[in-house]
């Protein structure tokens, strides 16, 4: 590495860490004035970083309390490895700091969810397939149609009590195990999923085609149930076309 490619990265190293990582000499000028400089830097990054957990996780932020929540933001942007992440990445993992809160005993599946919603929401724009798409397939091409997963589902198995903290899931007909996080258009969409349905929006990414998806479904429903089950999650945004 040549001596301008090293300064660099020393002076990339204490735009991301701040002070601590200030090493002797990389700056002239007291350096007094220049860790104090450092320091309000280091309060601006930790700031932002703050604030984009905030954003990301405004209704885990609700249920446990801006003060809890505050605390524990503060530990986790401070991990060697979240230090390094952009602010849009950074609530990365966040959930799993948020296990065993006997205080807010759901805080951890919510932060789940809202972390599915954020990746769903950045996903690549792929025309979902819709039911209206189906028309002009006769029975064998529907069968043999490819479909893939839409890459910006999500399935985030949950505790169903969790449910009950989500006002769009409130009104759901099933016992929540899980939620379907799709967006076929512009809109993050959330769909309750009971067990069954969870297993069948699970396989859908190897299923390869409609006709070993109708398979799936009808094996785990029944007939009668197969079809609603199927308009549900097509018309939620499930799946696409390779390619499409």
């Amino acid at each position: 590495m040549s001596d301008l490619a090293d300064d660099q990265a020393r002076i990339i190293t204490v735009l991301q860490q701040g002070p601590e990582a200030f090493p002797s000499g990389l700056f002239t000028g007291h350096p007094d004035r220049v860790l104090l400089g450092l320091k309000a830097h280091a309060n601006t990054i930790s700031h932002a970083r703050l604030v984009a957990l905030e954003q990301t996780y405004p209704r885990t932020r609700a249920y446990i309390g801006a003060e809890a929540f505050n605390a524990l933001s503060r530990d986790f942007i401070e991990l060697p490895e979240v230090r390094k992440r952009k602010l849009m990445t950074m609530g990365e993992g966040f959930a799993g700091r948020l296990d065993g809160i006997a205080a807010a005993p759901l805080a951890s599946d919510l932060a789940r969810v809202e972390w599915a919603w954020l990746q769903s929401y950045h996903s690549a724009d792929v025309a979902a397939l819709r039911l209206a798409d189906l028309a002009q397939y006769d029975e064998p091409g529907l069968l043999s149609l490819p479909v893939i997963l839409h890459p910006a589902a999500r399935v985030v198995e949950i505790d169903g009590v969790v449910a009950g903290l989500i006002p769009e899931l409130m009104a759901s007909p099933h016992a929540t195990a899980a939620i379907l996080v799709t967006r076929p258009d512009a809109e993050v969409g959330l769909l309750a999923l009971d067990a069954a349905r969870t297993g069948i929006a699970t396989q859908a990414k190897n299923c390869g085609n409609m006709g070993n998806l109708l398979q799936a479904v009808i094996e785990t429903l029944g007939e009668a149930e197969a079809l609603p089950a199927v308009f549900a999650l097509i018309e939620a945004g499930m799946l696409a076309r390779p390619g499409g």
